[in-house]
């Protein structure tokens, strides 16, 4: 039986005010990983000679340029690529666990904050990242066994939460548990701007969303009339992911995604996420011509 070396990437998109809520982890064979085009833009990025951050993005050429070559780049290596995507709502979570009456499900303040254990927030950043990289290691044949290295952006509720410890300790056990043939050697959190995998699941999902909520831009217009009705940002974004998807080899990789909704019921629904791509296109269908 062979071993393969994987890496996973994973990080988030979206606020409870901004949905959708996104989670998306990015699955690089270590050999593609590893390759020069990919250890340049590394480089590049740990020089801070490139930036990449989606939410940042309103315009600004050089950053449009940055995301723009780096999109280019990662479509190169994408075909070898697995991603997952769960975009989720976690309104009726929080209202069953208020039922618990548990101190977690009450509103705290300042340290009590964050000492106490939301057990809702808990699952969401436990079992759903779970799931995803679940569905990333397994189902690759009975001859070929996937050790893997996962890697999530930093941040002070991933810490609190013992994000790393779990899901290496549930995704081993689960393994296990399946007879699957995959094993987490290590899952740890990685400043942001110090591996281009963890910057590509940002930009990713940050086209995923804006694919999903279709803004309604008017076309046309000068920044200066965007910058009056308030939506330059949004314009900018819209416009640059309209670029990015003349990129075929960006597009394909965007329609082979498995992209699942969760409303906080038992189950995921499996949804096209090409079916989100062709209504974008559609409502931009002259920009395509």
């Amino acid at each position: 039986m062979s071993k393969e070396l994987m890496n996973i990437f994973f990080d988030e998109s979206g606020q409870d005010s901004d949905k959708p809520t996104t989670m998306g982890g990015l699955l690089i064979p270590h050999s593609v990983y590893c390759s020069q085009e990919m250890n340049t833009l590394t480089d590049r990025l740990t020089s801070k000679e490139i930036k990449l951050h989606w939410t940042d993005y309103t315009g600004d050429g050089v950053l449009r340029e940055n995301i723009k070559e780096a999109i280019t780049v990662f479509s190169n290596i994408a075909k070898y690529t697995r991603m997952n995507v769960i975009n989720y709502n976690r309104s009726a979570l929080d209202q069953r666990y208020k039922l618990s009456d548990d101190i977690g499900s009450k509103k705290t303040k300042g340290r009590q904050r964050k000492v106490t254990m939301n057990y809702a927030t808990l699952m969401v950043y436990t079992k759903i990242p779970e799931r995803i990289f679940y569905g990333l290691l397994r189902n690759y044949g009975k001859d070929v066994y996937i050790k893997t290295d996962i890697f999530i952006e930093k941040e002070g509720k991933y810490e609190k939460y013992n994000l790393e410890t779990r899901l290496k300790e549930n995704l081993n056990t689960q393994s296990l548990y399946r007879a699957e043939q995959f094993w987490v050697d290590d899952c740890k959190m990685v400043t942001k701007g110090q591996m281009i995998g963890i910057e590509l699941v940002d930009l990713i999902l940050g086209v995923i969303r804006l694919i999903i909520r279709r803004y309604s831009i008017p076309p046309g217009l000068t920044d200066r009339q965007y910058t009056e009705m308030g939506i330059k940002g949004k314009a900018k974004k819209h416009q640059l992911v309209i670029e990015l998807l003349k990129i075929d080899a960006f597009q394909q990789f965007l329609r082979n995604i498995k992209y699942y909704e969760w409303d906080s019921n038992k189950e995921l629904d499996q949804v096209s996420l090409g079916d989100y791509i062709d209504l974008f296109m559609a409502n931009n269908f002259r920009s395509f011509e």
